[in-house]
């Protein structure tokens, strides 16, 4: 019985021990492995080394371009109108047509016109009778007044001796009431010829200010007599037609409008930026010219003056090129791609497009890595070629510096570069040595994911793990 007892608690002591006994061995055998475990020095992780091609800083004198979008304008356009009412007879040109100086256009029926002509003339010549009708009179006054004078004078001579008689007591009071009478009525008669010899030259005038206006009539009825025969103002080409044989006319009504070739502008918004640059050549005199190639003809053009005012909304003021070469042929309102000459640059640095950040910044190869500096854009060169490139300007590059022209998409200051050539060879800035060209050892296919596809087909930027 005591040994059933004693081998129950040695079942129970073995049931619990052994679970404990198998957990200190184990954390003691992994505590040993542990520290036995052999030490390894920590690796310093290598900074990325960026592939990138360079170009050095060369001043020179150039004359920038900037690329624009006109539009084809004319300020001599002409709104052809009836000056009278009148029938279409005949419409001689088609819109689209070129005409001449003095082409005829449109003949519109000139029978109501020839009428009002001879009606005017009528009264001009009714005018000139009723003058010398006036002139006549004047002169007959002039010979009556003096005869009526001398009746008056006759009368009172008639009354002085009935006067004498009556005083004589050898006439009748009633031959001297006569007399007397007479007389009244010879100086009513002489103030009547009097008034109108004095009252010619106001008739006179009257007449001739009349006649003027019926002249004037006459003119305007004979002008429109020519009118009828609608003509070309200038050298242009036909936009519209808008009458056909057969309608009728009315003082205002439109007919045709042209415009004139020989004076087609060219309006284009002119960046703020470039403002500047356009209003120094407009104010010393600098002629700045400008290009276009349409329909694969070629249009010379000039800088005639710019507009007074900024629309609202607007990114510039607006620019007008007159055309001086080949652009006759071209049509109103057509928008075509215009490269702009700007005042020559004494001390500008041409780069790639490439090398350009944003609008205003540039990179430079400072000990081996990148530095921004700010840079004015001053335009363009080349812009009728495939290779473009950008004029630049900034105090702070001189001549010589190491301009970086692979873009990067992680640009930033202090990123650590490796500078080739085209061929792929390594270039020392600073000592000016080129390397071997071979890659260092350990360095990846990534090291070369900013190099210029231009330069390194097998460069792939958007691939970098940057």
């Amino acid at each position: 019985m005591v040994l059933k007892a004693f081998y129950a608690i040695f079942r129970l002591i073995r049931r619990m021990l052994l679970p404990v006994l198998i957990l200190v061995v184990g954390t003691a055998g992994m505590v040993a492995l542990v520290k036995s475990k052999p030490e390894v020095e920590p690796r310093q992780p290598e900074e990325k080394e960026w592939t990138v091609t360079a170009q050095p800083v060369a001043y020179t004198k150039v004359t920038p371009e900037i690329a624009l979008f006109a539009r084809v304008e004319s300020p001599r356009t002409a709104d052809l109108s009836a000056s009278l009412s009148a029938d279409v007879i005949e419409v001689k040109v088609f819109e689209g047509d070129f005409v001449s100086p003095d082409a005829p256009l449109i003949d519109l029926d000139r029978s109501e016109a020839e009428l009002i002509v001879e009606q005017r003339t009528a009264d001009v010549n009714e005018l000139i009778f009723e003058l010398e009708r006036e002139a006549l009179q004047y002169r007959n006054d002039q010979r009556a007044s003096r005869r009526e004078r001398e009746i008056l004078a006759l009368v009172r001579e008639d009354i002085k001796r009935a006067r004498s008689l009556e005083e004589r007591n050898l006439g009748s009071k009633s031959n001297l009431d006569q007399a007397l009478r007479e007389e009244q009525r010879q100086l009513l008669a002489i103030e009547q010829r009097t008034l109108a010899i004095e009252g010619y030259e106001s008739r006179k005038k009257r007449l001739e200010a009349t006649l003027s206006r019926a002249r004037s009539g006459l003119a305007r009825a004979r002008l429109d007599l020519e009118r009828t025969a609608v003509k070309a103002p200038f050298e242009g080409r036909i936009t519209q037609v808008l009458v056909s044989p057969g309608d009728r006319v009315r003082p205002g009504d439109r007919l045709l409008t042209l415009f004139d070739t020989s004076a087609l502008e060219l309006r284009s918004q002119i960046p703020l930026r470039h403002l500047p640059q356009f209003n120094r050549a407009t104010g010393q005199g600098v002629e700045l010219d400008a290009r276009a190639t349409v329909d694969g003809r070629q249009i010379r053009a000039r800088l005639h003056r710019l507009t007074a005012e900024v629309r609202r909304g607007s990114g510039g003021a607006d620019a007008l090129f007159r055309v001086v070469e080949g652009g006759d042929w071209l049509q109103l309102g057509r928008t075509l791609r215009l490269i702009a000459d700007l005042p020559a640059v004494d001390r500008g640095i041409v780069l790639p497009r490439s090398a350009l950040y944003g609008t205003d910044r540039v990179f430079v190869v400072d000990q081996g890595r990148m530095r921004g500096v700010r840079v004015e854009r001053l335009g363009e060169v080349g812009l009728e070629t495939r290779d473009s490139q950008i004029l630049v300007s900034s105090p702070d590059l001189k001549a010589g510096d190491m301009v970086v022209v692979t873009q990067l998409p992680n640009a930033i200051d202090g990123l650590k570069l490796r500078v080739v050539d085209a061929s792929g060879a390594s270039l020392a800035i600073d000592s000016g040595e080129e390397s071997s060209g071979e890659k260092p050892q350990g360095e990846g296919d990534d090291d070369r994911a900013g190099a210029d596809p231009s330069t390194d087909p097998s460069t792939d930027p958007s691939k970098s793990d940057g």
